[in-house]
């Protein structure tokens, strides 16, 4: 949900930049996408990624790519596992389809990896002509021979079901407005 807060922050140009961050040829969110849905069917059978910068922010490209396509199933296959631990998959795809995001539809850049240990932080901007409305640092963790997204808050998904889910995240202003 931290990437409807990134949004959040300039829902109205965002939403004039929509059109033209989506139909911008310099986005690499189709191409990771697909990436991710091939590596994501079956992570058991992939061999460990490596523990580098550079697969870290693939990684992340791949994420953000899949979340802001509404591809949500296989976004939470790159959680971090302690994430998937705490967020079912059913509740949370029921919960971002149910809160769509202020920036469904834009394209992310991810940039500026900072690989510490087992741990990538990435600045996480929106791309084109929306990326100077905010700009955020995502934490990226690698556990299991693969890099996951660690979300820092997973509070929203905790509310005993996924309508009071959807509710809260409503409330937090973390919803496009319908």
């Amino acid at each position: 949900m931290y990437m409807h807060r990134l949004a959040a922050a300039g829902i109205a140009a965002a939403t004039l930049a929509g059109a033209a961050a989506c139909s911008s040829s310099t986005s690499s969110a189709p191409p990771a996408a697909a990436t991710a849905t091939s590596a994501a069917a079956s992570p058991s059978a992939s061999p460990a990624q490596p523990q580098t910068a550079a697969r870290a922010k693939s990684v992340a490209q791949q994420y953000f790519g899949l979340y802001s396509a509404g591809q949500f199933a296989t976004s939470w296959a790159l959680l971090a596992p302690s994430a998937q631990k705490a967020v079912p998959e059913a509740v949370w795809v029921a919960v971002h389809h149910g809160c769509p995001s202020p920036s469904a539809g834009l394209a992310y850049d991810v940039k500026n990896v900072t690989l510490t240990g087992g741990t990538a932080v990435v600045t996480v901007t929106l791309a084109g002509v929306a990326s100077g409305l905010a700009s955020g640092s995502e934490a990226f963790t690698y556990s299991g021979g693969r890099w996951g997204y660690a979300p820092s808050d997973l509070s929203l998904y905790e509310h005993g079901s996924v309508k009071a889910d959807i509710a809260a995240a409503k409330a937090a202003g973390d919803c496009a407005s319908s």
